[in-house]
């Protein structure tokens, strides 16, 4: 008897799918294994491999040292080295002035080197050029300004003996509104422009006082200027101001030094001009203006002979 085809091949599916469940019902197919049994079946793995695939632990991934010709090159070696120098000889005013046509990276190179070589003065002198004498952008100039307000408070004056200072008067013309603060005020203004130029330039000043205005509401004009000691002695040019603010007369006065100075320095010298005072004016005769460039102001007022 002929089973008929169409009869054949569901009964071989039916049989196959029988076959199947009755093998397979009591198997967990949702389960994950636990830890013990895939610790189990890695070992039964592990056992069945030959014993050359186990040697020298074969399974984990090892990179041979490379040969000589493939060593890498040692990066450091590209860098160049910085050049201190001398650093224990006594440096000059001017020290780093032959550096300077290197360029304010390398300079700002070689400050950072002294400074961790613990040669503050000379790391503050190489912070100078980078102002005064090389080409610089302006992140540069404010690196150099920031190293150089965090540096000099901490040293001592270039200059420690007020009898070899050169001597420069500050001169105040103005109407008698603010006769009674302006001594207290120039009193303080010139203690802290002899602390400015680290000592090299002493400060003394002069008020010129005028006749009141008769109006009390215009504001009063103030004018400035700087000469050396004696009555034919050079001058900066002049300038003036006028506030009627008690308040902000130092500020403004010390503001107008600054101009004075920087101006006086651009006109007279062939250094880069220092740069302008944004925020607070005290701050820039400190830090802005280098001891170098003190120095030759000093000398267009009163050179020594």
């Amino acid at each position: 008897m002929r089973i008929p085809i169409l009869a054949v091949i569901p009964l071989c599916l039916l049989t196959l799918v029988l076959l199947w469940w009755m093998g397979t019902r009591d198997m967990d197919f949702l389960t994950p294994p636990s830890e013990a049994t895939l610790s189990q079946i890695r070992a039964e793995a592990l056992a069945s491999l030959p014993a050359s695939r186990l040697e020298d632990d074969a399974i984990s991934i090892k990179v041979p040292p490379p040969d000589d010709a493939d060593t890498l090159p040692d990066l450091t070696a590209l860098l160049d080295p910085v050049d201190l120098g001398d650093i224990k000889s006594a440096p000059v005013l001017d020290t780093y002035s032959d550096r300077a046509p290197e360029g304010s990276a390398k300079l700002l190179a070689l400050a950072a080197a002294l400074e961790q070589a613990a040669a503050f003065q000379r790391a503050l002198l190489a912070y100078e050029r980078v102002l005064d004498l090389a080409e610089s952008d302006p992140e540069q100039i404010q690196s150099a300004i920031s190293a150089i307000h965090r540096l000099k408070p901490k040293l001592p004056d270039w200059n420690t003996d007020p009898d070899v200072a050169a001597q420069v008067v500050i001169h105040i013309g103005t109407g008698g509104r603010f006769s009674e603060i302006l001594p207290a005020i120039m009193a303080n203004m010139t203690r802290d422009l002899n602390t400015a130029s680290s000592g090299i330039v002493r400060f003394s000043h002069e008020l010129h006082i005028g006749r009141t205005l008769q109006s009390t509401d215009t504001p009063t004009p103030v004018a400035l200027w700087i000469t050396g000691p004696g009555v034919d002695a050079s001058s900066t040019d002049v300038l003036s101001f006028t506030t009627d603010d008690t308040e902000t007369l130092s500020n403004d006065l010390l503001k107008t030094t600054f101009n004075l100075v920087r101006g006086h320095l651009s006109k007279t010298t062939s250094y880069n001009p220092a740069p302008e005072a944004l925020d607070d004016p005290l701050r820039a005769l400190e830090s802005h203006i280098t001891r170098l460039l003190w120095n030759e102001f000093s000398k267009t007022l009163s050179p020594k002979p």
